[in-house]
């Protein structure tokens, strides 16, 4: 999937953005796909904003440093996920909107093109469910404003069948570790 991964982030990238959903079940598959999206937007100019586990970014960043130099890793900035999605101890969607827009507003005021990869993950509650699928239909809107490619990444398992469906709505592409389908519904 990782030469895939790289050809549509460059066909991203020309076309001018896209809002990606990511359903992942293999942990190896889904470091390498991240550490091929992160090298792909260095690579191509563009700054990375990183919402990633403490437990598992260590094993992307390994990745990133087999391909990246000093200087390109400078365009790679990385946040917990937990302290992104619950940046005011719980997860509200306008609250998060916001501060996803104040990361990557710091890029727009200086010229310089952002990508994003947010692993989104929450407690187990219907609650959080909404909650999340408000949040997608408002990053949709920002990323389709400014053009930006943006990865959202989800453990598969993990995602009850009515956020599924909600998630679908708010993407462009969905990609699973085998492969990737254009979402006409939008």
């Amino acid at each position: 999937m990782d030469n895939n991964m790289k050809r549509l982030m460059e066909n991203m990238h020309q076309s001018g953005g896209g809002h990606i959903l990511y359903y992942f079940n293999e942990l190896e598959t889904y470091i390498e796909n991240e550490a091929t999206f992160i090298i792909a937007g260095v690579e191509q100019g563009d700054h990375i904003l990183v919402v990633e586990n403490d437990r598992i970014f260590p094993f992307v960043l390994k990745k990133l440093q087999l391909h990246l130099n000093e200087e390109q890793m400078m365009k790679v900035n990385r946040i917990n996920n937990f302290d992104f999605y619950c940046f005011n101890g719980d997860f509200h969607p306008s609250t998060m909107v916001h501060y996803f827009l104040e990361n990557i507003d710091y890029y727009s005021k200086t010229n310089q093109l952002v990508r994003t990869w947010g692993h989104v993950e929450w407690g187990q509650t219907d609650k959080a469910s909404v909650a999340i699928g408000e949040y997608e239909k408002g990053i949709d809107e920002l990323i389709t404003e400014r053009g930006l490619i943006s990865v959202c990444a989800y453990d598969e398992c993990r995602v009850p069948d009515v956020l599924k469906a909600d998630l679908l709505k708010h993407h462009e592409i969905l990609i699973t570790d085998e492969k990737m389908t254009s979402l006409t519904n939008r």
